[in-house]
């Protein structure tokens, strides 16, 4: 026994000193610490004035992240860290205006934007800290349902909070699990003088962001003290009865919240952006000119980055709920997928300059039935929309090749969990029943024919039999435990319990599960019903990344077209009248008519801002429904942005044909 709690302290002292080794800003701070001490003069004093200027929210942000870090260091890392991108955008620029020469505008707007980017650098660097720290107090919220819902089950089978709590923590990867057991490293360390006094600390520091956590965690721990087991098993109900609500009610309020900030998106980042591009080449009138420079400056970077950090403040404010779980690299699915990464590259880069290169492919050969248009408002498709379909086209190519077996697998899961309550009910009502296992397992996977966790079931029936093993090998060995396979965290704690259960008197296992069944079934439907409070914004976001917004583009863009095919005729005309013509004031020059970037740069530029803005419309939308899934995420882009491109290029093509027979 002294040597199992040995393990356990070492295994989860490991745990938490990972919390922030793994962390590329701990790493980064130590470096710096490390190697730069040297550009201070007296090492101490910065110390201590680095010390005595962090606010105490600063301080209390250090202490929850669990970096291990002083203020001094993070102080130190912003200024080395603001340093070196002063001196990298110094060198960039450097050959860039060395390499070519731009406009007045454009050269300041480059320094402009060169000076910025350091301040950018340390203010984020200086704020990081309290940023990964609300960043974590958001992602863990998301986790309290499973947890709680992990503390509860195990506390219903062994009434011992200390186990409870080791369960959940040990079998869950989520941020507050980390939290979890660094509580109990710490009581293990004897920092608290047992469980109640830690417990009651951490439901203190987490009563400050979620005090529906803080009050399921002290009825969990006064059901411990109820003589009868009917007002325990109430009281555990009423726990996670009131974590299901209170999540519930936390998204229903946020998806009300959610509007205002939307439509400010949407309008003020991506409608008005749209509109003025019709207006530009009438800017030139009034003598105010630009070249493509200052055009990609502002809608290729400036604008991207301001809708990017808009959706990012408001994504902050998310309580996130059921944040999906990791898909390892080792599942059977994704054995190659590196190779499958690789191949995907090439072709998509074939790919993506074959199409980039087809319109000038076609003005080589003469630009047959006049395809390409080589000007203003001639032609059918302008030369620069052959290259944002080789962009989006072969982006696309790597993403649905790459991400499509994450996709599988995450629906799979998906598909399993929901199948899986049902199961787990008709196995308890078996062993209820005073049937063995094996018997119970063939049972529900007959019952099941037909779903995935019903070849589970069945495999583990058959390990029992034919193996002779015991249950949680027939289940988890590494070698031939029928959930081997399985990457369901929910699923596999769940069969954790089951094991832990078996062990007991039949109809004692059989209720356990059924109650396990029940937890589940409550979880899947708080997830349903916030999926469908959030439903509204999230399909506004994807429609307005897949039609509203490449359709405005095209629009405008086409209107651009005609205002500078009239400004161009004018420009014509005044050059046949005589010198003088125009009075005065009224002296209208053709230069001032003529448009400084020529309509195929125009379109490309105004095409990468429509990708760029629909990656950050899908990121927020996905965000919001799946909790940040990376390979869903990449997957739904290499889906919407070729319907973006096509809505794009038709409402283009539709546009200027129909502004061409007005003109």
């Amino acid at each position: 026994m002294e040597r199992k709690l040995q393990g356990n302290l070492s295994t989860t002292s490991t745990q938490v000193v990972r919390l922030y080794n793994e962390n590329w800003y701990y790493h980064s701070c130590k470096f710096t610490s490390a190697n730069f001490r040297w550009l201070v003069k007296d090492f101490e004093v910065f110390r201590q004035k680095s010390d005595n200027a962090t606010s105490e929210n600063y301080h209390n942000a250090m202490v929850y992240t669990g970096f291990g870090l002083e203020p001094h260091e993070t102080v130190l890392f912003s200024y080395v860290a603001a340093a070196l991108a002063l001196t990298g955008i110094l060198i960039f620029d450097f050959f860039l205006f060395r390499i070519t020469s731009f406009e007045a505008s454009t050269s300041r707007a480059v320094v402009l934007l060169s000076l910025l980017f350091p301040l950018a650098v340390l203010l984020y660097m200086s704020e990081y800290i309290k940023i990964h720290a609300k960043w974590m107090k958001v992602s863990s919220l998301g986790d309290i349902p499973e947890i709680i819902s992990y503390i509860v089950m195990s506390m219903k089978l062994v009434p011992n909070m200390e186990v409870a709590i080791r369960f959940a923590a040990s079998n869950s990867s989520r941020p507050l699990a980390k939290d979890l057991k660094k509580m109990i490293w710490n009581l293990h360390v004897r920092e608290y003088r047992g469980i109640d006094d830690a417990i009651l600390e951490f439901s203190n520091l987490w009563g400050k962001d979620s005090e529906y956590f803080k009050r399921a965690l002290h009825l969990i721990k006064s059901s411990t003290s109820e003589p009868d087991e009917a007002q325990r098993v109430i009281t555990l109900n009423r726990s996670l009865d009131l974590v299901l609500e209170s999540t519930r009610n936390l998204m229903d309020s946020f998806a009300s919240k959610l509007k205002t900030p939307t439509y400010v998106l949407y309008s003020i980042f991506i409608l008005i952006p749209l509109a003025l591009v019709a207006l530009m080449p009438a800017i030139t009138v009034v003598g105010i000119r630009f070249g493509i420079g200052t055009l990609v400056i502002v809608y290729d970077v400036v604008l991207p980055l301001l809708t990017f950090a808009y959706a990012e403040y408001i994504l902050m404010q998310r309580p996130a709920a059921f944040i999906p779980q990791d898909i390892p690299e080792s599942h059977p699915e994704l054995t190659n997928i590196k190779k499958r990464k690789q191949q995907a590259m090439l072709l998509s880069s074939a790919i993506g300059i074959v199409i980039s290169s087809l319109g000038y492919i076609l003005i080589y050969k003469g630009n047959p039935w006049n395809i390409v248009s080589t000007a203003t408002l001639d032609g059918i498709i302008p030369p620069s929309l052959f290259m944002i379909w080789g962009i989006v086209f072969g982006v696309a190519v790597y993403l649905n090749i790459s991400y499509a077996p994450y996709k599988k697998i995450r629906d799979e899961i998906r598909r399993m969990e929901n199948e899986f309550s049902d199961a787990l009910f008709v196995l308890g009502r078996r062993i209820s029943e005073g049937r063995s296992a094996e018997e119970a397992f063939i049972h529900t996977a007959a019952t099941m024919q037909g779903s995935d966790i019903a070849t589970a079931f069945e495999r583990i029936s058959l390990n029992l039999m034919n193996m002779r093993t015991d249950i949680h090998s027939a289940i988890f060995d590494e070698e031939f435990g029928a959930f081997r396979d399985i990457y369901s965290e929910r699923i596999k704690t769940t069969m954790m319990l089951f094991v832990e259960s078996a062990h007991k008197s039949h109809v004692v296992a059989g209720v356990a599960i059924v109650k396990l069944a029940d937890h589940l079934k409550e979880l899947q439907n708080v997830e349903l019903n916030i999926k469908q409070s959030l439903y509204d914004m999230t399909s506004t976001m994807r429609t307005t990344a897949a039609v509203f917004a490449p359709l405005i583009a095209g629009v405008t863009i086409a209107l651009s077209e005609v205002i500078a095919k009239i400004l161009q005729n004018i420009s014509d005309s005044i050059n046949r009248l005589p010198e003088n013509a125009f009075p005065g004031p009224a002296q209208i020059s053709p230069e001032n008519l003529n448009q400084s970037i020529p309509s195929d740069l125009f379109m490309f530029a105004i095409g990468i801002y429509i990708i760029l803005i629909t990656v950050i419309l899908i990121r927020f939308s996905g965000t919001i429904e799946f909790g940040g899934d990376r390979a869903q995420l990449r997957y739904e882009i290499g889906q919407i942005l070729p319907v973006t491109i096509i809505v794009f290029t038709v409402s283009t093509i539709f546009s200027r044909v129909i502004f061409r027979g007005m003109i």
